[in-house]
């Protein structure tokens, strides 16, 4: 008899009170793994840990039914800017980042690639690879930095797998750097995985291009917008444009069953967030669910 994996699956948590009331709230709603930004994601600066709250996370974690904790970067982040000041203030807040998420034992800290604004894309990835090497070698972390693919809106870079696989290929510290891969961005990018050959033919380039092992994260969200319209605007699970089929198929994919799954519903609300569990649960098949613990 095969042994049951448990199914890792939640939404995006506020640390507003506090981080443990992250974990307080996901667990209310059924939660088994969330996500939280560590600091305000609208200011660069951030108040330092303090014991009692790292103390207090943990002991409300380990008595919860959370299996796993994802951290997400700010937003204001551009590790490769051709702007120095903000690429050095971005790298600042990722080294320390990469030391909160240490202390607070998170394994992953999810990093948009960043945005090329008036230089080149190439320029743009150098820069990025040459920032996450430095922020690497001088930091002991056990926490891994997870590139995140984008939906290509104004100048991102990383909305192309090609793009991604050039950075993870290019960095020294290759097993400290992974993916997270997220279903309305790379939809809006015009990446097809809606039906089952589409689907299969997507992992099949995946796996060649970055490989399956790099995938740590799956962020589960529908598309307000038709594929390759690279426009970033996240939908309720069903509701857009990718539909329920695709959500289904990665549900149902043995491969990513033990595979984080975050949902950033756009009306980040308890109620949304159980809401859109519950249609992905109703995904399942009857198969997939004797070899999970849902």
């Amino acid at each position: 008899m095969e042994k049951k994996t448990k199914l890792l699956l939640g939404g995006h948590m506020s640390i507003a009170g506090g981080f443990y009331k992250a974990v307080q709230a996901g667990q209310s709603i059924g939660c088994t793994a969330i996500q939280i930004f560590t600091r305000s994601n609208r200011q660069w600066k951030a108040k330092p840990l303090e014991q009692d709250a790292v103390k207090k996370f943990k002991e409300v974690l380990k008595s919860s039914m959370i299996q796993k904790v994802i951290a997400h970067l700010p937003y204001l982040l551009n590790i490769g800017s051709p702007n120095l000041k903000t690429r050095h203030a971005s790298l600042a807040i990722l080294k320390q980042e990469l030391k909160r998420c240490d202390t607070l034992e998170i394994p992953f800290l999810v990093l948009h690639p960043g945005s090329h604004l008036d230089g080149s894309q190439q320029d743009c990835l150098d820069r990025i690879v040459k920032g996450i090497d430095s922020v690497l070698k001088s930091v002991d972390s056990k926490t891994m930095i997870l590139l995140e693919n984008m939906a290509g809106q104004g100048t991102n870079v990383g909305y192309q797998l090609e793009q991604l696989g050039y950075i993870l290929k290019n960095v020294k510290q290759k097993k400290r750097v992974g993916v997270c891969f997220d279903t309305c961005h790379a939809f809006a990018a015009g990446y097809d995985f809606c039906d089952k050959k589409s689907y299969e033919a997507f992992w099949k380039k995946f796996d060649r291009v970055i490989g399956l092992k790099k995938l740590k994260v799956l962020h589960l969200n529908d598309s307000k917008r038709e594929r390759g319209s690279r426009v970033d605007r996240h939908e309720d699970i069903g509701k857009g444009k990718i539909g329920l089929e695709g959500f289904a198929l990665l549900m149902n994919d043995k491969r990513f069953f033990s595979v984080p799954k975050i949902l950033e519903t756009p009306k980040a609300t308890l109620q949304t967030y159980a809401k859109n569990m519950k249609v992905l649960k109703g995904l399942l098949s009857d198969r997939s669910k004797k070899l999970l613990h849902v």
